[in-house]
Order: C-alpha cells, then structure tokens, then sequence
C-alpha cells in the first residue's frame, strides 16, 4: 500500500510543505547524497501564477533536504520557444534557492547524456542533461495546473523537463504517454519523492508563447500540497481532488498497468479537501481529441505540416522519429583494460547498476548506456560495445 498525504497550506508553505513530508513517511536520503529538487519551470510566468512552481515551495523543500542532511541542487528546462534565462529571471528560482542554502543549476548549460531506455514501448532513446543521471536522488516538484493532453499536469509529467527541449517534440509525436512512461521508468529507481504544490494551481489552460506551449491560464488558489514517495499514487490522490478518476488519466493508467506505482491501494493522511475540477478551454478540449489523430501513422503525414506551423519548425513527422529510434541498437558496458578496482565507476553509475568484483566491474542489467562510468574511468578500462560484438 502506497501512503500519501494532503496537508492544507493555510499560509504558511514551510510547515505545511514539511507536515505533508512528515505524514507521508518522509524522505529516505544519506547524509551528503546530491538530491535534484526539479520544479515546473515551463515558462518565464512569476511565482504563484500557477503555471510554474512555487518558490516558497520550492525553497520549502530546499531547506527540508538540507536539514536531513542531504545536498539540495534545484534545476529545470522550460518548454521550447522560452527563453531559459529570462525564465529563471521572472520565476525568481535562483535567486530563492541560494537564499534557502540550495544550488540552482542551470540546465541550458549542463552537459547533455544520451540514454538508452530498457524495455521501452516507444521512447528507445533520449537526451537528458547530465545533472538527472549524477544526482543521488530526484524529487519531482511539480505545480498543480490542467493540461489539454494529459489532463493534469503533475509529478510524472514533470519529469519531461529533465529532456532538452527538443526531445520533447519527439515524445509529443510519439504519443506523449507511454514515452512519458518509458521515461519514468528508466529513472524510477533514483525518485524517491513527489510533491504536489497545489498552493496555486492553474485551469483553462490554452495554448500561448513562442510555439503555443500550455502557458496561460487562470490561476486558482488551493491553499495545499500533496505527497508521497510512489509518484503513481501521488498523482492519483490529485486527480480525485480535480474530480477526476486516475483510471480515467491515460498517463496513470498506463503507469499503473506497467508495474510503476499504485492507483487504487493508496492511504491517504492528512487534511480532507474538497475535490475542484480545474476547467478546461474549447480550444483545449479540440486540443486533446486531436492529439490522438496527430500521432497516429495514417492521419500524421496529413496532419504534420499543420502541427509544424503552430507548434514551430523543430516538430519530427512521426515516421522521421520512428526510424530514428528503430537505427538505436542496444549496447552494453565491457571491462576492456586493466582496473585496478578504484571504485569510481560504482559511485558514478547514476542507477545503481555497477558492483565490483574480484577481476573488476560487474555491470547489471539496468544499464542506461550513458557513458559516465566509462567518461570517469581512470585507468580507460571500461568500453561500449554494440550488443552484437558482444554476443559474437
């Protein structure tokens, strides 16, 4: 059973971003591990508008995984067409991070690591900045606002923003929920928490910016915040509150049929909230029906050229990411040279993946193909090898 609480805000964000921890079982970190706090920062919108994440929330939970003796380092991207610095200007993060004894990292210049997906249904491969693979630790931090895809945008949809921006493109084409889950599910082993702010979320969300992104609307105060360590049961327990069956959520629903999280058997503590339906636009409604006509293989190649002039020029056909991804052949680890058994490369590995044994590294079967352990080898022992070379 998954445990998740809903705490009334009330005015004060601290505590009540700290009691809704505390009733969910808090937050499992070792002392000194890099924990990656990643709000929504989708566009350059102020703090409270409901669009982006609080930075009383964020800061809450700053101070919270530096209190338990973790080292909290804030990041995100906003979507395509915003400008990252001018976001981070106008939402004020970076600025409220370093006052709460966090580090802001800017994402538009860490270095990128492209990933290889195990058992994907559709997202084979994705670049990710490098910050997402190193942190010990993710925390998802998302804003509590609709969204005319998804429904809801919120703990596992937030995970999007550890993607370059044009990635995401490509996950839209690809039918946007079960590469969202495939993306969750190569880094499920490093979340280990999931908070709603629901301080002030955001309704009638209609497309608007530079590529007619999900950034306008009105926002609505909802005084609370929701979480839990399963980010399935998390974001289920905040669909009931916007009168909205998690099984009714494509994206839940799949996450839950993959093994992921839990949808049903959850405990629910703390404060009882009314549930508020968020509204919808018509533009938004139209939006969400056609999103299924947009990436299916018979009407994209119709509908493509439409959805590249609204959304901008770096939209991919359907059948140009498709036979991308089919190109991406699955590698794996080798101990190619001498190891003098250091250890780096077991506290590289950003999943875990990597014991050593009497002759040298024993890479697991979770393995990301992301190169870091090889990168950080000092001896050059390690290599990557097609699958083929190393089967034959």
């Amino acid at each position: 059973m998954s445990v998740v609480s809903i705490v009334k805000t009330d005015g004060n964000v601290e505590d009540g971003v700290k009691r809704a921890v505390e009733l969910a079982g808090g937050i499992d970190i070792d002392s000194g591990e890099t924990v990656l706090v990643k709000p929504n920062l989708s566009c350059a919108k102020p703090s409270g508008s409901g669009l982006v994440t609080s930075v009383e929330v964020i800061s809450a939970m700053v101070k919270l995984v530096k209190d338990i003796g973790g080292k909290p380092i804030v990041g995100d991207l906003p979507i395509a067409g915003w400008d990252p610095q001018e976001t981070y200007k106008i939402t004020g993060v970076k600025k409220a991070v370093e006052k709460a004894g966090g580090q802001f990292i800017d994402f538009s210049k860490d270095e990128t690591v492209t990933i290889q997906i195990p058992d994907a249904v559709k997202l084979k491969s994705v670049k990710l900045v490098r910050t997402a693979l190193t942190a010990d630790a993710i925390i998802s931090l998302p804003v509590f606002k609709a969204h005319f895809f998804t429904g809801l945008t919120l703990c596992i949809k937030n995970l999007k923003g550890l993607t370059l921006q044009n990635q995401r493109q490509r996950m839209h084409v690809l039918g946007l929920f079960e590469p969202i889950i495939d993306l969750f599910s190569a880094l499920k082993s490093k979340i280990i928490f999931g908070l709603v702010d629901g301080t002030v979320g955001c309704e009638s969300i209609k497309p608007s910016g530079p590529y007619y992104g999900p950034t306008e609307g009105k926002p609505v105060k909802l005084d609370m915040v929701i979480a839990g360590k399963d980010l399935v049961a998390v974001d289920s327990v905040a669909a009931v509150t916007a009168g909205i069956k998690p099984k009714d959520m494509k994206i839940l629903k799949i996450a839950y049929e993959r093994g992921l999280g839990e949808i049903e058997d959850i405990e629910v503590r703390g404060d009882k909230v009314k549930p508020q339906k968020l509204k919808k636009t018509l533009f938004g409604r139209v939006m969400g029906s056609l999103n299924s006509v947009w990436t299916s293989r018979v009407a994209n190649p119709v509908t493509h050229p439409l959805v590249k002039r609204l959304f901008g020029p770096q939209i991919e056909s359907l059948r140009a990411v498709e036979k991308e991804l089919e190109e991406v052949v699955p590698s794996r680890i080798v101990l190619a040279g001498e190891c003098d058994n250091c250890g780096i490369c077991v506290e590289s590995c950003g999943v875990a993946n990597i014991k050593l044994g009497k002759k040298g590294p024993i890479i697991g079967d979770k393995c990301l193909v992301c190169l870091i352990c090889v990168e950080s080898c000092p001896k050059q022992a390690l290599a990557v090898k097609r699958v083929e070379e190393v089967s034959a």
